[in-house]
């Protein structure tokens, strides 16, 4: 299976060079529906996405000389031209939250320590299973909130916009951190115990990487007994849709030899969007288009069939 599922997603993975100019102007203290645990929540995970996304570039780099296919190769050449100007992007928007006096930098730093030192003390096997499963996690949070556009409702649309891009493509590249892995690994045995040994580290030690941060944020924003903003996050993380909860249930499929990330096929849910991008080039317009599909597809109640203003990415 983990085969033939090899051949499908190359072909998705394309390079869009946006620039969302997030700055504090439109990117609100409580950027999230205007909710402050969703907020911190969500912030907390992407304090980590710029120095995470040139971490798993760097993996990938010091793999793609290991590499035998060329189809792989390619790929993740523009894997890591798609997660550089992520990383820009999410610099501009973390910067645009420190403003606010959210202290995402804090975050930010405490991380890049710890990168760096797993950087000086890990094989680059291990690393590049460490990346095999950051991008998994990214992968499967991105497919839940593609499917599920409506948690963004009351959020600015240009931001709206800007991380609906980002999650596309982590859903377009999914299975390249995974194939480069496997195949700079040798495959086989070696590489199976590499994986999964990865992942269940980065599970255990990946909780309070972000619970921390979370607990940290609002600790400083004293939102620590906002009781009706908690009730919201959890309505949306394990109540309905429960998006947690469908991150939970595509993580543990990870752990079987013969996984491979195109096992779960989103394409369709992809295809919405980018044929209204491709057309209009416009963020927020396939934002819109995913929203109809979703209602059309998953029985959502949020649609964007109506007339709405669309502002592009510069």
């Amino acid at each position: 299976m983990a085969l033939v599922n090899r051949k499908i997603g190359y072909d998705e993975v394309e390079t869009r060079d946006l620039r969302f100019n997030m700055d504090s102007s439109k990117v609100s203290k409580y950027w999230y529906n205007n909710d402050p645990w969703n907020t911190l929540f969500m912030s907390a995970i992407l304090a980590a996405v710029p120095d995470g996304e040139r971490w798993v570039m760097q993996s990938a780099r010091k793999q793609l000389e290991k590499l035998t296919d060329p189809a792989i190769r390619k790929a993740g050449i523009e894997f890591i031209h798609q997660e550089r100007i992520h990383a820009r992007e999410h610099d501009v928007m973390n910067k645009a939250c420190i403003e606010h006096g959210i202290p995402l930098d804090d975050i930010e730093n405490t991380f890049k320590k710890a990168r760096m030192f797993l950087q000086k003390n890990l094989s680059i096997s291990v690393q590049g299973g460490l990346a095999a499963a950051f991008e998994h996690f990214t992968a499967v949070m991105s497919s839940v909130l593609l499917e599920h556009p409506e948690v963004f409702k009351d959020t600015n649309p240009e931001l709206v916009g800007m991380l609906y891009w980002h999650f596309v493509e982590e859903s377009e590249h999914k299975s390249v951190s995974f194939d480069v892995f496997t195949d700079a690994a040798g495959g086989g045995n070696r590489a199976y115990f590499i994986r999964v040994a990865t992942m269940a580290s980065a599970a255990i030690g990946g909780a309070p990487v972000f619970v921390l941060p979370f607990a940290y944020l609002l600790y400083k924003t004293k939102q620590m007994t906002n009781f009706s903003s908690a009730k919201n996050l959890f309505e949306i993380q394990f109540g309905n849709p429960g998006v947690m909860k469908k991150v939970g249930k595509m993580f543990f499929p990870y752990f079987k030899r013969d996984f491979h990330p195109w096992d779960d096929d989103n394409r369709d849910v992809l295809h919405a969007w980018k044929e209204e991008y491709n057309k209009s080039g416009d963020t927020t317009a396939a934002f819109h288009a995913l929203c109809d599909w979703a209602a059309k597809n998953k029985g959502t109640d949020f649609s964007y069939q109506e007339s709405r203003p669309s502002i592009a990415a510069v």
